[in-house]
């Protein structure tokens, strides 16, 4: 099977059974999430989990045929977990993973990933990572650890804090406030053909795609500069592109004659340092 067959495969099988574990089941009864917030908490955890299976992938050399099946097994729980637990999404894992694992091809002279001192195969690194998830105990060991999961999110992002977040009104990259949105909608100077799901409200982006939903890691964006920015730039790479997209706003706020000041800066210029060589946090290891 070609190289991207097996990650089209590995990211599906990876989706599937991540999305059957947050059901109402899972949460205690007296406990309410809203919907939103749940939504994040899973696809943090797939981010997570994600990383784990690759980066656990270089725990067995390349010759050890058994190591990797011999540890995912539910006898082996108690060890899973507290590797889990411990396992930290920092830059250095997730640059790896998303940066050469996904670039690379099968037939290059470079097919190898240096990484916790040993050179792998990309094709065992795939396999080690797809087999797994294909094993008849795979979703009671992702089961186990959601559940764990669930105290670990909390403690990087409250519910408090996520919805202090979503109450924001101003876009972290542009500068443009729902405000001036509603103007420019109002007085024609929108082409934003989605408006009906998308563009009238701020939305939550990652500010290093790569990592965990956290406090630190997460801010409020506008559909335009959410879109732009997409999984492949950091703030630091997509300040020029927000500056441009502000000059913009403010060329269209200017032709409607809106009377308030104009976006001059975004709500915290600190953004701009967040850049995929820096971590968010030091790392506790």
């Amino acid at each position: 099977m070609e190289l991207q067959a097996y990650k089209r495969l590995y990211c599906l099988v990876a989706v599937k059974v991540v999305k059957t574990l947050y059901n109402d089941k899972n949460f205690d009864e007296g406990e309410k999430m809203t919907k939103k917030y749940k939504t994040k908490m899973e696809d943090s955890f797939k981010t997570k989990v994600q990383l784990f299976l690759f980066d656990k992938a270089f725990s067995w050399d390349n010759s050890d045929k058994n190591g990797c099946n011999d540890y995912y097994i539910m006898s082996n729980i108690e060890t899973i977990k507290k590797d889990f637990k411990g396992f930290e999404v920092i830059n250095e894992v997730a640059n790896l993973y998303s940066s050469k694992y996904y670039q690379l091809n099968l037939n290059s002279n470079e097919s190898k990933i240096k990484h916790k001192g040993k050179e792998l195969n990309i094709m065992l690194i795939e396999q080690r990572q797809y087999f797994v998830q294909k094993s008849k105990e795979f979703t009671e060991i992702l089961d186990a650890l959601e559940k764990e999961y669930e105290d670990d999110f909390k403690g990087k992002f409250s519910e408090t804090d996520f919805n202090k977040m979503l109450e924001k009104t101003t876009c972290s990259y542009c500068g443009i406030s729902l405000a001036q949105i509603e103007e420019l909608g109002k007085n024609g100077k929108l082409n934003n053909k989605r408006s009906d799901t998308r563009g009238y409200t701020l939305e939550i982006d990652r500010k290093l795609p790569n990592l965990e939903y956290s406090k630190e890691n997460c801010c409020m964006a506008c559909y335009w500069c959410n879109n732009a920015k997409t999984d492949e730039f950091s703030p630091r790479e997509f300040k020029p592109i927000a500056e441009g997209i502000r000059r913009t706003w403010n060329e269209r706020l200017k032709a409607i004659g809106y009377s308030k000041e104009e976006i001059k800066d975004v709500p915290d210029p600190k953004i701009w340092e967040f850049d995929f060589n820096k971590e968010i946090i030091p790392k506790t290891k």
